[in-house]
């Protein structure tokens, strides 16, 4: 199904009302109120700022630093929103509730300008600057198609600058009130029905992505109980700006013996959000191959269909009957595959024993390869 015309047109219909997606009251906390598809940090200044401070539980300020001339980098109030995972941000308008210390001779102490930039860009630009007096004002920002399709955590900073200080007066940023609006909403799905098809020893992946983008990257990923899945391949997107069929072929011949297979595309976006797909599987074989144990070298390989799940031991013996190492180990039931490094090299022949769940014994006679 073609989820994106459908959930552009929900989104027309309903008008993209925007709601508030995080609010700071300083009514006596730092902590913010988030919306319902995504979360806030706690909203404060900077450990540069020297005071951090509470005026009558219903206001926050932060006192003294605050620069006579432009912006100190390190001298802010800071607060973050994310959305949930599955959910992107679209922020509309940011409103600030700001003013400086109404104390001193005359009165009015502390920054006379604010600036809010955005972790976006790396707090190198404005989205938007304002001056202040020792009277409270609502400062509407709206910050523009940059700060739409938000898949991961943004961070806010608000500067104070251009600070004068009134006889007898303090030297503070003052804050009321923030509240960011906006809409979260699900991630609209991007990945279409996965089928999978086996011939001469090759599973050949097959997927449609709608609204296939360059960015994307599709990670191909495949499991042997369809619960634990390992990335075995990781296929860039092409920029078609359609919807686009990919294929992918997994070499499975080394793994004749897994019995079943299971295969997902998990497509991350440029924004980091991921989507999975359905999952689809192939039987490789009907009863599974049997246990094979080899050594090489310093290393015990052991591969094969596991009819019972849970802890086994492989024990090394010497020609003369001696075991020279125990190695334990947890297999699933099905196909696994184990590599272990052994603690010495053992010349010439040996037998391998194993042993484990439910009465499981097999031993093999292997040469050093």
């Amino acid at each position: 199904m073609k989820a994106l015309p459908g959930l552009l047109l929900l989104l027309a219909v309903t008008g993209l009302r925007a709601q508030t997606i995080g609010n700071w009251n300083f009514n006596g906390s730092i902590t913010g109120s988030a919306g319902i598809f995504n979360t806030v940090t706690t909203a404060d200044f900077s450990a540069s700022v020297p005071t951090h401070a509470f005026n009558g539980g219903a206001e926050y300020f932060g006192e003294n630093g605050w620069p006579s001339g432009t912006i100190n980098s390190l001298m802010y109030m800071q607060f973050s929103l994310a959305p949930q995972a599955g959910y992107q941000l679209d922020i509309s308008t940011l409103v600030l509730r700001l003013r400086r210390s109404n104390t001193g001779s005359p009165a009015g102490s502390g920054p006379t300008g604010w600036s809010l930039r955005s972790s976006l860009d790396g707090y190198a630009t404005n989205v938007a600057t304002g001056s202040l007096t020792h009277n409270y004002a609502d400062f509407t920002i709206t910050p523009g198609a940059g700060f739409t399709n938000i898949y991961s955590a943004i961070t806010f900073r608000l500067y104070g600058f251009s600070a004068s200080v009134g006889s007898g007066g303090s030297s503070r940023l003052v804050v009321d009130n923030i509240r960011v609006n906006g809409i979260g909403y699900l991630l609209p799905a991007r990945l279409g029905a996965i089928a999978c098809t086996l011939n001469a020893g090759k599973a050949t992946l097959s997927y449609t992505v709608f609204q296939s983008a360059i960015y994307d990257l599709h990670y191909i990923e495949r499991s042997a109980d369809g619960l634990h899945f390992s990335t075995i391949a990781v296929i860039n997107g092409t920029n078609e700006g359609r919807d686009k069929k990919y294929t992918y072929t997994d070499d499975i011949s080394p793994l004749a013996g897994a019995g079943k297979l299971y295969y997902r595309v998990r497509l991350v976006n440029s924004g980091g959000a991921a989507d999975y797909s359905g999952i689809a599987s192939i039987q490789v074989s009907n009863t599974g191959a049997a246990i094979r144990t080899f050594k090489n070298n310093n290393q015990l390989y052991i591969n094969g269909f596991f009819k019972d799940g849970g802890n086994y031991y492989a024990d090394i013996y010497s020609t003369g009957g001696q075991v020279t190492e125990r190695i334990a180990f947890t297999a699933m039931k099905g196909y696994n595959a184990f590599t272990f490094n052994l603690n010495k090299p053992i010349p010439g022949g040996c037998i391998i024993k194993l042993t484990g769940y439910g009465g499981f014994a097999q031993s093999v006679y292997s040469v050093t390869r």
